[in-house]
């Protein structure tokens, strides 16, 4: 779960429950100041594991080669020390499926295919939440964000998803470096120095009511992710911005920032 997806289907929940004036109004504060920035999902107590500095090639062993190796399967640190923890979050497994002709509406010979799921192992994830909103307000949003589910297979039922609670948890004392918990992207990176992120491209679409009459694909977006670190002089709890256009219709935005934790 990606904070910048996570963070659309709380927009979402927003508008099937207040409205597309009250969709329009937390836009508008989001544009101006970010107030409701969330994190990717982690298993309980970890963050993704801050990207480390690439190794030095010279002199490399079989033995430092593996190290090197083994270091990049990890992909969490534990949220108080950030000391890798070895974790398998998902396993995956096939499932069967027959095509239909639509033209009979039966089932095809030699059409039988599989497709691979992706089933969470670990049961209770974490989500961090950067904002100033009440914690009633926090828990409201994130259930109507994940009400109906999450991904591709929501609407059989499957991704079905339980808020649990709410933790208060205070920022790391500044050091002057940051990771960030979430995809994100800025079109002035004025306010950091020696940013080291993975990129990868968004290649959106856009959902509900949008999905009946509109273009279904968004521009292409290319996101730093998650784990990204970077340094700054400043105190900083979140990083990025709103996306704008998009889109050929000028209301949908993307998601570009990310809460970070001072390391």
């Amino acid at each position: 779960m990606k904070g910048d997806t996570l963070w659309g289907h709380i927009v979402w929940g927003i508008a099937n429950h207040e409205g597309e004036e009250a969709v329009e109004k937390f836009l508008e504060q989001q544009k101006k100041q970010p107030n409701f920035i969330v994190s990717s999902a982690f298993p309980k107590g970890t963050i993704c594991k801050p990207l480390y500095k690439p190794e030095p090639h010279e002199n490399l062993t079989i033995e430092k080669y593996a190290e090197i190796k083994k270091r990049k399967k990890e992909k969490y640190v534990n949220f108080q020390s950030l000391k890798s923890v070895s974790l398998q979050t998902f396993e995956y497994t096939f499932t069967m499926h027959n095509t239909i002709d639509r033209v009979t509406s039966s089932v095809l010979e030699s059409g039988l295919y599989s497709t691979e799921e992706m089933w969470a192992k670990e049961t209770e994830f974490d989500i961090y939440v950067c904002t100033d909103f009440e914690n009633k307000k926090i828990l409201r949003l994130l259930e109507w964000g994940l009400e109906n589910g999450f991904g591709k297979d929501a609407s059989t039922g499957k991704g079905s998803i339980k808020i649990l609670g709410l933790t208060e948890v205070e920022n790391k004392p500044h050091t002057g470096k940051y990771v960030a918990l979430a995809p994100f992207a800025f079109n002035s990176p004025k306010r950091i120095e020696c940013l080291r992120a993975e990129i990868f491209v968004r290649e959106g679409k856009i959902g509900g009511a949008f999905a009946t009459h509109l273009n279904p694909f968004k521009k292409n977006i290319l996101l730093f992710d998650e784990g990204s670190v970077f340094e700054s002089k400043e105190e900083l709890n979140f990083i990025g911005e709103l996306l704008l256009n998009v889109h050929a219709d000028s209301r949908i935005c993307n998601c570009g920032f990310a809460p970070v934790l001072s390391i």
